[in-house]
């Protein structure tokens, strides 16, 4: 029997221990954690797992470029501070 929760644990877990996967890499690792007599069955969680993966790495890519951003902030203020 397949077990859904499981496979959103292990998901998880390997998301977060492969931060730089691909979508190609998720989509494999799907694969191997879903029997294919199961496959059709719960196509719906692997799509689900995977646009939450997708969303996941959009927001950290979010975050770099926020943090990149304040960091330019704080370099133009500290330097337009000394300037006066």
């Amino acid at each position: 029997m397949f077990d859904k929760n499981d496979f959103k644990e292990k998901f998880r877990c390997w998301s977060e221990m492969n931060v730089d996967a691909t979508l190609d890499e998720a989509k494999s690792f799907c694969d191997i954690l879903i029997p294919f007599e199961y496959k059709e069955s719960y196509s719906w969680l692997e799509e689900q797992s995977l646009a939450w993966f997708i969303w996941k790495k959009d927001m950290k890519e979010k975050q770099l470029v926020n943090l990149a951003n304040s960091e330019h902030e704080i370099e133009s203020f500290e330097t337009d501070r000394n300037i006066m």
